[in-house]
């Protein structure tokens, strides 16, 4: 009889953790879907390309900048020597 009423918890239990591993699953899946609908969708389409087109457009700013800057400390020592 004890051995009996040892047992019926496991059986719980495990019927609990097969649950939860049912539901994650589940939500795995529906997370997966829900996130290849989302990367078909036109409006997500239009979103990557004006963000790409915005980080080209910070890229091309910075690098004009740090030119600009490269420019400025190698003749910053040439104008010094002029004066």
């Amino acid at each position: 009889m004890e051995e009996d009423k040892n047992k019926v918890p496991e059986k719980k239990k495990e019927n609990i953790q097969d649950k939860a591993d049912e539901w994650i699953d589940k939500a795995e899946e529906f997370i997966d879907d829900t996130a290849d609908k989302i990367h078909e969708s036109e409006t997500y389409r239009k979103a990557d390309k004006s963000f790409e087109k915005t980080t080209k457009k910070v890229f091309r700013k910075a690098g004009r900048l740090w030119g600009k800057s490269e420019h400025y400390f190698k003749n910053r020592g040439k104008k010094e020597d002029k004066k």
